[in-house]
């Protein structure tokens, strides 16, 4: 069986190097292709007064000098038997490259570097990782500025009990690879008769899915992006894992999504996988 295919970004800034370090001493072991990604883009040129093909030609070899040398850096840190290439793209934005890209190309999972963004880039649409994480049909894994990887002891999972057991399934098979201890956990603002219920499915589900290293527990809490992050602190959680959906133009605008929010907050590796 073929290994799992991997495309990371790059801008060749620090931060991108720390998401393909993290990535690369993660999924190396498991023999895996990974394709790294720079966008080649001019922004605000008049095409009447240069030579636009000529400036994107040059742009893209400078990106491949830079790439190769990038790729040879990577390899002398991390040893093992994958495979690790460059391809420098034209593309208006990140998010259009990587949809293009993966829509071309089997592709297991796009992975990136994370910053937190400001209240006026969070007012507007904010954030290449969050962009990129709302237009993928793939999991994104966003990796904050100061991770480090150290095996995925501890995985957070946080789900709205919407779509538990294909869902679980998915985080358990992952979860498997690592031997890594799966903390699942819903948040609400108060307990009912329907939490409840569903409280007593979800049991059931985890029954079912017969893993040993997997926990359920239901937080009361009315912010729920504080309480995971509280969770993610005391657990000292290596990754959280959301699922997410196609967002409604208001839900970019007034960023209602809880994945968007943890995106923002960066505080672990955040591996969003879009619900089918």
């Amino acid at each position: 069986m073929s290994g799992p295919k991997l495309v990371l970004l790059t801008d060749f800034s620090h931060l991108s190097k720390v998401a393909m370090r993290f990535a690369l001493k993660m999924a190396a072991p498991l023999d895996a292709e990974f394709v790294i990604l720079n966008i080649v883009r001019i922004e605000g040129v008049p095409k009447a007064n240069l030579k636009l093909k000529q400036i994107e030609k040059s742009l893209t070899k400078i990106a491949e000098e830079e790439g190769e040398a990038l790729v040879k850096e990577l390899r002398q840190e991390v040893k093992g038997n994958y495979s690790l290439t460059f391809k420098a793209i034209r593309a208006h934005t990140v998010a259009e490259m990587v949809r293009r890209f993966v829509e071309k190309n089997p592709t297991n999972m796009v992975v990136m570097g994370s910053r937190g963004a400001s209240a006026l880039k969070k007012a507007r649409m904010g954030g290449t990782a969050v962009s990129v994480i709302d237009d993928s049909k793939v999991p994104v894994l966003a990796i904050p500025d100061f991770a480090q990887y150290n095996k995925l002891q501890h995985i957070v999972y946080a789900t709205d009990l919407k779509h538990v057991q294909k869902e679980l399934e998915t985080i358990v098979e992952f979860a498997k690879i690592y031997g890594s201890h799966v903390h699942m956990i819903h948040v609400v603002p108060a307990m009912d008769k329907k939490v409840e219920t569903l409280k007593n499915s979800v049991e059931e589900v985890i029954r079912k899915a017969d893993y040993g290293k997997l926990d359920f527990k239901l937080i009361i809490d009315d912010d729920v992006p504080a309480a995971i992050d509280n969770y993610i602190k005391h657990t000292k959680a290596d990754l959280l894992t959301t699922f997410t959906h196609h967002l409604s133009l208001h839900e970019k605008l007034f960023a209602k999504s809880v994945t968007r929010t943890l995106a923002y907050l960066g505080r672990i590796p955040l591996l969003a996988i879009k619900r089918k």
